[in-house]
């Protein structure tokens, strides 16, 4: 199947590469070499590795890959809860949908000097952009072929570029909605400056049984500090795949958090690689899936230089008939001393039918160094259940009590106060009507 879904990809950008952003410049050659190398290599399939856990190939063919159409006219945005999780936090807005920038429903106000925000087709003429997408982190090649193919497709997205020293006065929130069936690929781009400061937030939302093909690109020069949140909620016979890159010059700091609580079938790929000493990386996440859903989360930290710390932690709950999945490797290059890196997940199953599939790795070659992983799945305390009961509280009241007790730990990283609340609200309220 993932040969199928491989050569629909191909005959889709040979139908579309002459009206995709960049033509006549560096990115029209870049896609080219990009659909060569996925063409190569084709679509992940469940015989690698990293891959094992997820049929590709399968899930694309139910979800559809055909691009979805481009609206120009009225879109009447959703008004779940969902949508409204971050509408009280004053921020910059900018709205896709079906992968395709909406100037009309969007909200960015006098910026602060130095802070530059755009859409894709506007940055493709500049050097940081270019070499944003241009950058490669991993060396296998299996884990970059779905980068080459958002590459190949991807029609638009938000950059956003601060200069040094400079601070986003209020987070920007990108706003992605899938309003129709089909295929849509983003590609977004951030580049902090020396010492500069920002706060992104993003919500996925669909209707459609539709695929979501995301590639993040992050550069954090010295000192930089990002703060960055991220919820999906799609449909849930929609598929979202959602690459995050990143590097780290010295002294920068990246706290990424993302709540996962649609979609049928999420992976979500983290490579975030330390190019200088005293930085810090947090890649943490919650997570809770019922029905036939399907996340897997994949994550490599790389210690490619001394004294850089990481962190990361995935809580998740499970029911019905839903699997989860974590990988995730720490690598600590010879020369990386005094690295401290840490990963650990840990799951909650509520059904008999539910599971989840961890491995956590450490790939070590330097010897003064703390690093830790681990991983923990099992079922809600019958004891602590019974507690509850005694004190006269509800059986279903109390299993949501102890379910949002044990992600409440996850929900405390996200990096941004009245978001954090935010998303508290919006689990509790997953629960009551999930009926779990």
């Amino acid at each position: 199947m993932t040969e199928n879904a491989t050569r629909r990809f191909i005959e889709d950008y040979e139908a579309r590469r002459e009206v995709l952003p960049g033509v006549d410049g560096w990115l029209s050659r870049h896609r080219e070499g990009a659909i060569r190398d996925f063409a190569g290599v084709g679509l992940p399939h469940r015989r690698l590795e990293e891959w094992k856990y997820t049929d590709l190939g399968r899930v694309l063919e139910k979800a559809g890959i055909e691009p979805a159409p481009l609206l120009e006219g009225a879109v009447l945005l959703p008004e779940s809860r969902s949508a409204a999780v971050f509408e009280t936090i004053d921020r910059h807005v900018l709205v896709f949908v079906n992968g395709r920038y909406r100037a009309d429903l969007s909200k960015a106000a006098r910026l602060p000097k130095g802070v530059e925000i755009h859409s894709l087709g506007d940055v493709l003429h500049e050097q940081w952009a270019k070499d944003l997408v241009e950058r490669r982190f991993d060396e296998k090649r299996q884990a970059e072929s779905i980068v080459d193919l958002n590459t190949a497709l991807m029609s638009d997205g938000a950059c956003l570029r601060v200069r040094k020293g400079v601070k986003l006065d209020k987070p920007l929130h990108l706003f992605f909605f899938s309003a129709d069936a089909g295929a849509s690929h983003c590609r977004n781009l951030v580049l902090l400056e020396d010492e500069a400061e920002a706060t992104i937030l993003e919500t996925h939302l669909g209707e459609k049984a539709s695929l979501a093909d995301l590639v993040l690109d992050i550069s954090l020069g010295v000192g930089a500090r990002l703060n960055h949140i991220k919820l999906q909620d799609e449909a849930e016979s929609s598929v979202h795949i959602a690459t995050m890159r990143a590097r780290l010059a010295a002294q920068a700091r990246l706290s990424s958090f993302t709540l996962t609580l649609g979609c049928g079938t999420s992976r979500g790929q983290s490579f975030v690689l330390f190019a200088g000493e005293g930085a810090e990386a947090n890649i943490d996440g919650a997570y809770a899936l019922k029905g036939a859903q399907h996340l897997d989360q994949f994550c490599v930290i790389d210690h490619a230089v001394p004294s850089c710390n990481s962190h990361t932690l995935f809580k998740g709950v499970l029911d019905g008939e839903s699997e989860g999945v974590f990988q995730g490797k720490v690598i600590v290059r010879p020369h990386a001393q005094k690295t401290d890196g840490r990963q650990m997940t840990h799951a909650l199953l509520l059904s008999r039918d539910a599971s989840m599939n961890a491995k956590p790795e450490l790939e070590i070659y330097a010897d003064d160094v703390q690093c830790a992983h681990g991983s923990t799945v099992g079922e809600l305390s019958k004891d602590a259940l019974f507690y509850l009961q005694s004190r006269g509280i509800p059986e279903a009241e109390a299993r949501r009590l102890l379910v949002l007790a044990f992600l409440d730990e996850a929900l405390d990283l996200a990096p941004h106060d009245e978001a954090r609340e935010s998303l508290r609200r919006l689990v509790s309220d997953w629960f009551a009507e999930a009926d779990i």
